[in-house]
C-alpha cells in the first residue's frame, strides 16, 4: 500500500503520520520536541517517529511533508522562530530533513498544515473561504481563499498572533500588545502565575475557571474576547464568515466558544452576515495530517 507521510514539528512535541489516499491516518507516533537542543537534534527526533510510524503503517511513503512552528521560507529554512527554540531561526530545516529521511520533503508552517487538514477533512470542508486559528504555545493563522491555501508574498500571511491592539503586554517576538500575549497556552499561563503566583499549565488554568476561580475565568473572557476582536478585523478586511479554531488551548472550548459568541452578538462584522467560529474536528492531529498533503498541494500549483 501506498500512503503518505505526514509530520508535526512543534515546540512540545513532534507526530508522524501515515495518511491513506483516503485521508485515513493508518499509523501514528509521537515523541517530546528537543526544542532546546538544536536544529539537528530536532531532525533526529523526526527521523525516529517518521521510521517507527512507516514501520507500523506497512506502508510505502510516497512522499513526506513536515508543517514546523516559524516561518519557513522556499528553501526550507526557518526564517523566523520564537524562543521556545534554540538554534531554530536560520536553520536548515529542508535539506538536513531529506537527507536523514532519504527522501524529498515538502516543509510548510504548521498553521497552513492545519488549514489545509481543516479544509479537506475537517471543519473548514465545504467552505471554499475561511480562516483557521491555532491557539497552542502560541497562536498562528492561515487562511483559504477560492480553495486554495494562501501564503502571501513572503509567506508570513495570516500571521493573526502577531497582529498588535491587544493591550500592552510583551510578545514572544519582542513586540507588544499582540494577540498571542492574550490567546496563547504560554500567555495563559504566565497571566495566572503572575496574578496568583501558583504555578499552573494552560489546561489546569481552564480547570480552575469552571470550578468557579476568578483569575482564570478573568484569563479565559479576555482571551474570547481577543479572538473575537480577531475575526472582526479579518472579517472586516476580507469579508470572510467562517473560523476555524484549533491547537492545545482550543480544548478548552467550553470556556471560550461563549465569551466569543456573545462578543461577536454585541459587534457584529460590519457586512452584517454573521461570522460562524468553529473547533477543529482533527484535534492534535490535523497539522502531521494537512503536512502529509503539502506534496500534492505542490504537485497542483505547478500544474
Amino acid at each position: 500500500m501506498k500512503a503518505r507521510l505526514g509530520i508535526d514539528i512543534g515546540g512540545t512535541g513532534i507526530l508522524a503520520v501515515m495518511l491513506d489516499p483516503a485521508g485515513q491516518v493508518l499509523a501514528k507516533c509521537a515523541t517530546p520536541s528537543p526544542a532546546s537542543e538544536g536544529g539537528d537534534a530536532m531532525v533526529q527526533a523526526v527521523r525516529r517517529v517518521s521510521v517507527e510510524a512507516i514501520a507500523q503503517s506497512g506502508a510505502t511513503p510516497i512522499s513526506a511533508g513536515v508543517g514546523a512552528a516559524g516561518v519557513i521560507d522556499a528553501h526550507g529554512v526557518v526564517r523566523v522562530a520564537s524562543d521556545s527554540f534554540s538554534g531554530w531561526q536560520g536553520y536548515h530545516l529542508g535539506a538536513n530533513l531529506q537527507r536523514a529521511l532519504s527522501m524529498p520533503v515538502s516543509i510548510g508552517n504548521d498553521v497552513a498544515a492545519f488549514v489545509l487538514a481543516e479544509q479537506f477533512y475537517g471543519a473548514g470542508y465545504g467552505h471554499p473561504n475561511f480562516f483557521g486559528i491555532t491557539l497552542g504555545t502560541g497562536v498562528g493563522g492561515g487562511l483559504v481563499l477560492g480553495g486554495r491555501l494562501f501564503t502571501g508574498e513572503h509567506g508570513a500571511a495570516a500571521e493573526i498572533g502577531h497582529i498588535p491592539g491587544f493591550g500592552e503586554r510583551l510578545c514572544t517576538c519582542g513586540r507588544l500588545g499582540h494577540l498571542e500575549t492574550l490567546a496563547s497556552g504560554r500567555s495563559v499561563a504566565a497571566r495566572y502565575y503572575e496574578m496568583t503566583g501558583s504555578p499552573l499549565t494552560a489546561q489546569q488554568v481552564a480547570q480552575a475557571a469552571r470550578q468557579g476561580d476568578g483569575a482564570a475565568q478573568q484569563i479565559f473572557q479576555e482571551a474570547g474576547e481577543g479572538l473575537a476582536q480577531a475575526a472582526l478585523v479579518v472579517s472586516g478586511l476580507l469579508d470572510l464568515s467562517a473560523f476555524v479554531i484549533g491547537g492545545g488551548l482550543a480544548r478548552s472550548w467550553d470556556l471560550l466558544e461563549p465569551v466569543i459568541g456573545a462578543t461577536l452578538e454585541e459587534i457584529p462584522p460590519i457586512s452584517g452576515h454573521p461570522v460562524k467560529i468553529l473547533p477543529s474536528e482533527l484535534g492534535s492531529e490535523a497539522v502531521a495530517i494537512g503536512a502529509a498533503l503539502f506534496p500534492a498541494q505542490a504537485e497542483s500549483v505547478a500544474a
